[in-house]
């Protein structure tokens, strides 16, 4: 039996570009592209953390291949709104100040009060009707 040799980040800087090539090879067990030997770098630094923590959700793999998928007559459909789980923090700055908004098991928190929706907050923050999702960049144009 051969040696197994373990490839760490820091020892991809020190390899060759036939290095490269074989490692890439090994670790997809395809071909190797015709890449530059930076890229090459990048790519088996990717699998190396892939394989390692894991790879690119399935949730993610969907709103990804959406986000790539053509717009069809003209429309770009927009991937569907990813569920929000307990703790997670939105961030958004307007008109330069930032606010934080955490979310709670039944509602939200912001400025240390509790709130039933995203709209009731962005309205707080903004003076005027917003719709909360989009205005949190959850959803549909940037704003």
């Amino acid at each position: 039996m051969g040696r197994r040799v373990y490839i760490t980040l820091d020892r991809l800087a020190d390899m060759t570009a036939d290095e490269l090539k074989a490692e890439w090879a090994r670790r997809y067990a395809a071909p190797t592209p015709n890449l530059s030997p930076d890229l090459l770098r990048l790519g088996i630094a990717y699998r190396l953390q892939e394989q390692r923590l894991g790879g690119v959700s399935r949730s993610t793999k969907t709103i990804l291949r959406q986000l790539a998928a053509p717009p069809k007559d003209g429309v770009r459909n927009d991937p569907s709104p990813r569920k929000l789980t307990i703790g997670t923090r939105l961030v958004r700055d307007w008109h330069g100040i930032g606010h934080t908004v955490t979310v709670l098991e039944n509602g939200f928190e912001y400025d240390g009060q509790q709130w039933r929706s995203l709209t009731a907050i962005a309205k707080a923050i903004t003076g005027s009707h917003w719709n909360g999702p989009r205005f949190f960049g959850l959803s549909g144009a940037k704003t």
